[in-house]
């Protein structure tokens, strides 16, 4: 029974890391961690009626319209792209930014504009959004002055966006930061000091069952924040974020589950809940957000430490409490 336990075990076990790493990457969801963070100066000439602001995931732009005017944003080839006024949004469908604009790096080569537009009404409220590759970092070779000065933060890019403002040439501006990056290894050496502590704690029949409830109660609210704070950075539908937060949902489920089950019997027999919980977290919770331990800016609307700190116990409670859970796999002592 034991073995056979183990072995479905570990299988699930396989499947969960194969499936579960690329799906809660922030690369699929939403931008990873970076470096390079993107800065708004603003509309020039300022015009009190049109706002721009970045979006929550502080890569996309939104602009506002307020009043009467009529605002017309320009794409990669000069063309009309976006047309704001009070009644809402129109695109220009023969525009090649519709395309190239889709995903974060965009994909082949893009399309040649034509004089005419075809416009289709994409919103009736008076705020565009969207992803302009003009305005966020877009990798490649490190810049020079990085290069000479890995130490200090710096500019790197000085972008304008082209726009129309009642028929008269404007521009949206901003720049793009480098920052050094903070060193990672304080965050693994806690995350390792954290697996040992859930480790010992489980291997004493005194603090099994208190130290194990305490792990899945804090990797299910840890892994809550985390999802909490990463949600407004995914560029997809309601629908595709849902489908991004799928391995993090499954993790606390794992864990009320696992808890569930620990609060009814042995640490023993629910030694299999304990592995699926801890891995589910170790993976959707610490592996899917590693980059945040080595880059400066984290894509959360907690602070970076804070994002760090959660990958750190998402990896150290994971890890620990799976292995414990391993451990349980044996059979039981009597004592226990």
């Amino acid at each position: 029974m034991i073995g056979r336990r183990a072995g479905a075990a570990v299988v699930i076990a396989l499947l969960i890391v194969l499936a579960a790493t690329p799906a809660g990457a922030h690369t699929s969801g939403g931008p990873p961690a970076s470096n390079y963070r993107t800065e708004l100066i603003g509309v020039q000439p300022p015009n009190a009626g049109v706002v721009v602001s970045l979006a929550p995931d502080h890569e996309q732009l939104e602009l506002q319209v307020h009043g009467p005017h009529i605002v017309t944003v320009l794409g990669y080839q000069g063309e009309p792209y976006l047309r704001v006024d009070a009644g809402g949004v129109d695109e220009n469908q023969r525009s090649p930014a519709v395309a190239a604009n889709r995903t974060r790096i965009p994909t082949g080569s893009p399309g040649r504009t034509t004089d005419a537009a075809q416009s289709r009404r994409v919103s009736r409220r008076p705020i565009a959004r969207w992803h302009d590759h003009r305005a966020h970092w877009m990798g490649g070779i490190t810049p020079d002055v990085v290069r000479r000065d890995p130490d200090h933060q710096h500019v790197v890019v000085r972008w304008s966006i082209p726009l129309q403002i009642d028929g008269h040439p404007a521009r949206i501006r901003g720049q793009i930061l480098w920052a050094p990056p903070a060193p990672a290894w304080p965050w693994w050496g806690a995350a390792v000091i954290i697996a040992g502590a859930v480790i010992s704690a489980a291997a004493r029949p005194r603090f099994s069952r208190a130290g194990l409830v305490a792990a899945l109660i804090v990797m299910a609210a840890t892994e809550s924040v985390h999802l909490w704070g990463g949600w407004p950075y995914s560029t997809g539908s309601v629908v595709g974020r849902l489908g991004d937060a799928i391995p993090s949902i499954a993790a606390i489920a794992a864990c009320v589950g696992a808890l569930a089950w620990l609060l009814r019997t042995t640490p023993w027999r629910c030694a299999p809940a304990l592995i699926l919980a801890g891995l589910f977290v170790f993976v959707s919770g610490g592996v899917a957000d590693l980059s945040s331990l080595s880059h400066t800016f984290v894509p959360s609307r907690v602070a970076a430490e804070l994002a760090r700190a959660l990958t750190a116990v998402a990896l150290g409670l994971g890890a620990g409490t799976a292995i414990a859970g391993g451990l349980r796999l044996r059979a039981p002592r009597p004592s226990n």
